[in-house]
């Protein structure tokens, strides 16, 4: 979403919003008049613009939020005011908002008008303005003009503007005379003030006021989803993933509102992200999957009442291999070679260089998750009859089905001194420090690590067609297979959904699974 930014080179916070796609056609040579803080500021959209920035005038980051807001709702009227066309006022119309000059200016200083002389000339100079041309009347009262049109968000044609300029002027030539008189202390009842109508807009000319966060916005239904989707235990990646895609579609389209999101819009989100370079897999299975799953839940929860995303198809790309996606077997002993002489390099942190040394060879005996290795703390390790157990478990992070599993650590591990080095650790995690007890803190600190890891192992292995941190599950499942290790306890060891109701019944045994494991040979280190 737009917001308050500051621009390089200048201390005043910078208000930034980008053009909607179906209005940007329009928009060319438009004025703007950008409510800030009180006043107006005025820009000529240009033919090649996509956003529009200008200054919020203020330094204070609450100020300039509030100042944001009004901005950004000012200029979705706009937006909304292109779509269906600059609107014709009615007379009527226009004596209401050449009233509100009147009423705003007589406000401001009726209660201490100050000399009368001073209100004296200024009503001379108004009616000779309104005497002259339409250059003149634009110069001395056009400012004033789009100043009321923005209050209302109202973009008009160009006969109504003009209309409008000159009720104007001869209602800033009425108040002009009454503060005179203010100012010689006459305060009789002001005949001129009920001449004004109040304004009424039609529908179709007045623009939607802002949406309240969480009601019928684009992020509103991630936020109102997620709130419900973390009570059931939904994974925060998940709710990464979906506040991202909300974001983008948002910020893509220039507005929030859910209600006005059609499936041309999201099949133009589409192809804008493909003209990004983002892969298919990621638009179908993370973007638009996202959105129709946020469209969904808000529908169940009648906050819209459409699914933009329902028929938006995304193609399905063949992966093509020209290898097998597990590690080799030179691969695997050159990673964990390379790990196991792996000590503390330059600045790197204690926690990485441990993790760099442990993960890959946990992975490596378990076909576990990179993310899930990375999170282990001190007390995931315990010891059952003679077995060195790890457990895995959402409490420590992020686990892809949400549930807990024990993995016995394979003889190997034991020997080189894994309990050991658990045992010598302070309590926490393992293998990242996380600065904050915030679950933001804690998702950041486990990024960074398991993408160190990554980046270690890419170190060893650079071949593009194995993925570092998948390949070892791929290893792990076919040793299995080769070895004869029934389906429900390599299911049962590396976290994967079983495929059939009968694979829900009964346990694989901590005992049944470390003997598996046990089956797994030995890695053998060689010297770097």
């Amino acid at each position: 979403m737009a917001s308050p930014m500051r621009r390089k080179g200048s201390t005043f916070i910078q208000f930034r919003k980008r053009i909607p796609k179906d209005v940007i056609s329009k928009v060319s040579g438009v004025i703007l008049a950008i409510p800030i803080g009180g006043e107006v500021s005025h820009l000529v959209v240009g033919a090649n613009a996509a956003e529009i920035t200008c200054s919020l005038r203020t330094r204070d980051p609450r100020e300039a939020k509030e100042r944001h807001t009004t901005a950004a709702a000012y200029l979705d009227g706009v937006w909304q005011s292109l779509r269906e066309g600059p609107k014709r006022l009615t007379q009527k119309q226009i004596a209401a908002l050449a009233g509100e000059v009147y009423r705003g200016t007589l406000k401001q200083f009726e209660d201490d008008p100050g000399d009368p002389s001073i209100w004296a000339e200024i009503d001379r100079l108004h009616a000779e303005a309104i005497k002259g041309g339409t250059a003149t009347k634009e110069q001395w009262f056009g400012e004033t003009v789009d100043q009321v049109l923005a209050s209302h968000q109202l973009l008009v044609d160009k006969e109504s503007r003009l209309a409008l300029i000159e009720a104007a002027g001869k209602a800033t030539v009425d108040v002009s005379a009454r503060l005179g008189r203010n100012a010689e202390g006459d305060y009789s009842p002001d005949t001129v003030e009920q001449r004004f109508p109040r304004l009424e807009l039609a529908k179709s000319a007045k623009v939607a006021q802002p949406l309240p966060e969480g009601s019928q916005t684009i992020t509103g239904l991630e936020t109102g989803w997620w709130r419900e989707a973390k009570a059931a235990g939904r994974a925060v990646s998940t709710h990464e993933a979906y506040k991202r895609a909300a974001q983008q579609l948002s910020e893509f389209l220039g507005h929030d509102d859910a209600r006005a999101v059609t499936e041309d819009d999201v099949i133009a989100f589409k192809d804008y992200r493909l003209s990004q370079g983002v892969s298919l897999k990621t638009i179908g299975g993370g973007d638009i999957s996202a959105i129709r799953q946020l469209f969904s839940w808000g529908i169940a929860n009648r906050k819209v009442t459409h699914n933009p995303a329902n028929a938006v198809k995304v193609a399905k790309v063949k992966k093509k291999r020209t290898r097998d996606p597990g590690f080799t077997d030179e691969e695997a002993v050159a990673i964990l070679s390379n790990a196991f002489h792996h000590g503390k390099v330059g600045k790197a942190s204690l926690h990485l260089a441990n993790a760099r040394r442990w993960v890959p060879w946990l992975c490596a005996y378990s076909g576990g998750r990179i993310g899930e290795m990375v999170q282990l703390r001190k007390k995931d390790l315990r010891q059952e009859n003679d077995i060195w157990i790890v457990r895995i478990t959402p409490e420590a992070g992020t686990v892809k089905d949400g549930d807990y599993r024990d993995v016995p650590l394979h003889p190997h591990l034991v020997e080189q001194g894994f309990p050991e080095f658990v045992a010598k650790s302070a309590p926490g995690h393992l293998f990242m420090k996380v600065f904050g007890d915030t679950e933001k803190a804690q998702r950041g600190a486990w990024r960074t690590t398991k993408n160190r890891v990554r980046d270690f192992v890419r170190e060893t292995v650079k071949d593009p067609q194995v993925q570092p941190n998948h390949a070892w599950r791929h290893r792990f499942m076919t040793l299995g297979r080769n070895l004869g290790i029934s389906r429900d306890v390599r299911f049962s060891i590396t976290g994967h959904e079983p495929g059939a109701e009968g694979d829900d019944y009964g346990i694989a045994s901590n005992e049944a699974k470390a003997a598996a494991i046990a089956k797994y040979p030995r890695y053998t280190v060689v010297p770097l």
